[in-house]
């Protein structure tokens, strides 16, 4: 098990707004019963901080697992796992946003979970602890709608969900530039990245995945794997 802690900064910009997140955290996956998805176990409330106990994922990220190369039969595998998280929670009306290696954790009978969802919202929702139109997220794996600020749906993770599909087969991001803006431009304009000629099967689902409009994706975690 391991702990997650928050103090609440007073007159700190945005410790409030940091907090909520954190709690909201809580709230939206604690009764989630998913294998993919991080275990949470309890929630504890001061007056000045909080912490969620949840299960301890002991074998690194999905990052480090693409530093050490992964094979395709394994990537395949790895994309069913968190297409399936991910169908899970949006059947609880969930947003991720923020879908990276980085928050795909993994255990030690090669196994995933989810975790993070801090930056999730529900859908539906029509007051949000963020800002309207306030960024977040890291740029690399935005959809085109997120990057630029606008109204995002559960599309919005399936982008976010091929990039890190291509990233797994290929060790390398499809976009890349000096900066944060350039990436974003990028994902609005870039033609979708081609898969190298071993793994051209795929294409045509990256080509769903990536997607530059909304509608032109897969419209649920659930096609992807109806799809492999």
């Amino acid at each position: 098990m391991i702990l997650k802690v928050l103090r609440q900064v007073p007159d700190v910009a945005d410790s409030i707004g940091a907090f909520d997140r954190f709690l909201q955290e809580y709230e939206l996956i604690a009764g989630i019963d998913h294998s993919n998805i991080v275990k949470i176990y309890d929630l504890g409330v001061g007056d000045d901080h909080a912490h969620i106990a949840m299960e301890y994922l002991d074998a690194g990220d999905m990052k480090q697992r693409i530093g050490r190369g992964i094979n395709e039969p394994d990537a395949v595998r790895y994309l069913r796992q968190i297409s399936s998280a991910l169908a899970r929670v949006y059947a609880v009306g969930i947003l991720h946003r923020d879908l990276k290696p980085g928050n795909i954790m993994l255990r030690r009978d090669d196994s995933l979970a989810l975790i993070d969802f801090g930056l999730a919202k529900r859908m539906r929702l029509e007051m949000e602890i963020t800002d309207s139109g306030e960024i977040f997220g890291t740029p690399y794996y935005m959809s085109p709608e997120q990057g630029h600020g606008n109204e995002i749906d559960l599309r919005s993770d399936i982008y976010s969900l091929g990039v890190i599909f291509f990233e797994m087969l290929t060790g390398t991001k499809p976009f890349r530039a000096e900066s944060a803006m350039g990436i974003i431009y990028l994902h609005a304009k870039a033609p979708v990245p081609l898969f190298p000629p071993r793994f051209a099967r795929y294409q045509a689902l990256l080509n769903m995945m990536l997607a530059k409009q909304p509608e032109d994706r897969l419209q649920s975690a659930t096609e992807v794997d109806e799809w492999l």
